[in-house]
């Protein structure tokens, strides 16, 4: 199994590239329903449903006020709306996830010896794909 690092990842936000962008995660759960019953066999051990399922995710980086990407997520920022988010693993293998979402917050750390700094918490809504194509 060939190992896939992140050095060509990349990050597009509402169509456009999201650029200096040095990292994002996301978290993908399902509610688990514990639904053990008196009736249940063997009821030292608990039986699950599934229930709904979310996800949530972050992404960081280096402001570019050239990025159409950062641009359309800082408005989006300020005037919350969903938009479609592609992240990719990288660009020649290891696919990518896919998914609409709300950005929940976003953070710019200002520093006179640093470049300036933006993360956005995004939240997941409707289902998120994953792809194998890049």
């Amino acid at each position: 199994m060939a190992a896939v690092t992140g050095k060509g990842g990349t990050v597009s936000y509402a169509g456009g590239n999201v650029a200096t962008i040095n990292s994002w995660s996301i978290d993908i759960g399902s509610d688990m329903h514990d639904v053990t019953s008196f009736s249940t066999a063997l009821a030292q051990w608990r039986d699950y449903i599934v229930g709904l399922s979310g996800w949530t995710g972050s992404i960081d980086g280096i402001f570019n006020p050239a990025s159409t990407g950062q641009n359309n997520m800082i408005n989006a920022t300020l005037t919350p709306t969903t938009a479609t988010v592609v992240l990719e693993m990288d660009q020649t293998g290891g696919g990518k996830f896919t998914g609409s979402v709300f950005l929940e917050s976003g953070s710019f750390s200002v520093d006179i010896g640093s470049p300036v700094d933006v993360s956005w918490s995004m939240q997941g809504t409707g289902s998120l794909t994953y792809s194998t194509s890049t």
